[in-house]
């Protein structure tokens, strides 16, 4: 797999932060912890390359586009990153019950986390419940955005071994 696969399918991503989809306020947490999920995710799948400086800088980019303050994103997707890269030291491979489970643990405490360093910045205790709900929204997106992985990194469907966007030579 090429090593620039992984950084631009979460880019993708960053960008896709920006879009105003008209979501209410209390989803404006659920693109960017999507984020957060694909860095995670690619640093656990064995044999994809995603340097932690190149996640870090993704998500300074999350910052920027979502106007967040910046370093918020980077730290947490940098978090995510390293625990990623540790979940495949622990022998998790492509199973997706162990890499669930264990980004469920990761995005609890991260909202933890991000809901104190956020009370913090604004020097004022800010809503949980957008950061809860988004929590919980990736919990539950969390298949879907894994297969979506595996089906970026494989080339195709799952239709055998065979890739389907490769022409005739």
């Amino acid at each position: 797999m090429s090593t620039i696969l992984p950084a631009l399918s979460v880019l993708f991503a960053v960008f896709a932060t920006a879009v105003p989809w008209g979501l209410p306020a209390d989803a404006t947490f659920i693109l960017p912890l999507v984020v957060v999920m694909m860095v995670f995710c690619w640093r656990a799948l064995p044999g994809v390359t995603l340097s932690p400086v190149v996640a870090m800088l993704l998500g300074l980019l999350t910052d920027i586009m979502s106007g967040g303050p910046l370093g918020f994103w980077a730290l947490l997707v940098l978090i995510a990153s390293s625990t990623g890269a540790y979940s495949r030291v622990f022998g998790v491979d492509r199973e997706m019950g162990p890499l669930w489970l264990i980004w469920t643990g990761l995005v609890a405490g991260l909202a933890c986390f991000g809901w104190l360093l956020a009370s913090a910045f604004f020097l004022r205790w800010v809503d949980w419940w957008p950061i809860a709900f988004g929590a919980a929204a990736s919990v539950a997106l969390f298949p879907v955005v894994l297969k979506g992985l595996l089906w970026i990194g494989r080339g195709s469907l799952g239709l055998g071994a065979r890739a389907p966007y490769r022409g005739r030579a």
